[in-house]
């Protein structure tokens, strides 16, 4: 059995040298963590305006992207290798009102890739709803044709100054995959400047 008074002696000892009355300060040096600069994989800030609008609609293209001409009804267009040599296509494109709801849009862009249509109670199980940080709210439709191994991913934004906005990716599901992350950042970096 242990001894009061030893008790009491060793927690005294260690108080007296655990305590000082001198203020210390002690600081230390840590190295900074390497954190990738957006400058690294985005090229510089591009943009396009609308010709009956004061608002410029801009984005942030990674650097790997090739742009190519956006042609009719697009703003941008984008063609990105995979690790695999293969193409996707990226492109935005923006329309006045809903150009004909979410089930049109929808069969269009299953068409293009050889689905059947649907109705708008079999496509509403698999549209989802997301907020984008800069643009607010958004859908996102994936579409895979597991037949021909062809895939889309479209962002769609509503409501922006009386017009949607797309952004769509389309090319081979396997590359879809691939390239999910990178267009995800692609649609965050979007927004309207004046």
């Amino acid at each position: 059995m242990h001894h009061p008074k030893m008790i009491i002696s060793v927690a005294t000892i260690i108080l007296l040298f655990s305590c000082d009355t001198k203020e210390k300060i002690t600081t230390y040096k840590i190295k900074k963590p390497q954190v990738m600069q957006s400058t690294e994989v985005f090229s510089n800030i591009s943009s396009k305006q609308r010709d009956n609008n004061s608002l410029t609609l801009k984005w942030t293209t990674p650097r790997t992207w090739e742009e190519l001409e956006p042609g009719n009804m697009l703003m941008a267009n984008f063609n990105v290798i995979d690790s695999k040599n293969k193409s996707t296509n990226i492109s935005i494109s923006m329309f006045p009102g809903d150009v004909g709801g979410i089930e049109n849009n929808v069969n269009r862009w299953r068409n293009q890739i050889n689905l059947n249509p649907q109705t708008m109670e079999e496509i509403s199980k698999y549209i989802q709803d997301t907020p984008l940080p800069l643009l607010g709210d958004a859908q996102i439709v994936n579409l895979n044709n597991s037949q021909n191994n062809q895939g889309m991913k479209v962002v769609i934004v509503p409501n922006q100054n009386n017009q949607t906005i797309f952004v769509k990716m389309m090319g081979e599901f396997d590359s879809l995959s691939e390239l999910d992350y990178e267009f995800n950042l692609f649609v965050q970096s979007i927004y309207w400047a004046e």
